[in-house]
């Protein structure tokens, strides 16, 4: 074999070795570069999906905290007409003659046997009251001072040690706390 050929079949090796090293080389960082390719679309799809919880658990308290906010606008709405109702009453109490001089003989008769030392009353109503009380014995030493607002009817009366309050608007606080709960019931969404 000549230094030709020996060189030829030398050259012709180290070309097989390279092409075999440059294959193994580019296979390599094929791998490599596929590796990296998949670290980092599984570090994108996870940065996603914590940006979409982030974002979902935000939306989910706004989504609560408004529902919270409608049902305490809701439930104070409703609070509001249950009192504009107690107080509508009490009105047409108040401003119905017939209703109220009703009101008042029942008033009048829930004092019992008992006699005040005095009745407070609004002036309009106090020779009404005067009429509607007992003409004997000691009832008639009963003192009625006409000292009520006229925006609140009925009267309280005063006894040694103790009041009756019968006005109007603790008849319709007492009526408030006979009805609240069926009235809650049936405003705010408990039994039926």
């Amino acid at each position: 074999m000549g230094t030709e050929e020996l060189r030829a079949a030398v050259l012709q090796e180290a070309n097989a070795e390279a092409t075999a090293l440059i294959d193994a080389a580019a296979a390599q960082a094929s791998q490599l570069v596929n590796s990296q390719k998949r670290q980092l679309e599984e570090y994108a799809n996870t940065q996603v999906a914590e940006h979409r919880a982030i974002r979902d658990r935000e939306i989910a308290t706004q989504a609560i905290a408004l529902k919270i906010e409608l049902r305490n606008v809701i439930l104070k709405r409703k609070q509001e007409l249950l009192e504009g109702l107690y107080q509508e009453l009490e009105k047409k109490v108040r401003d119905d003659d017939g209703l109220y001089r009703a009101y008042l003989e029942r008033a009048v008769e829930q004092i019992g046997q008992e006699i005040p030392v005095s009745i407070e009353c609004r002036s309009q109503d106090e020779s009404t009251i005067t009429a509607l009380l007992p003409k004997r014995g000691k009832w008639k030493g009963v003192h009625i001072d006409a000292v009520l607002a006229d925006s609140n009817g009925g009267f309280i009366a005063h006894y040694a040690e103790s009041e009756l309050d019968l006005t109007l608007s603790a008849a319709s606080t007492a009526l408030r706390e006979v009805t609240l709960v069926e009235a809650a019931q049936i405003l705010f969404g408990g039994k039926k």
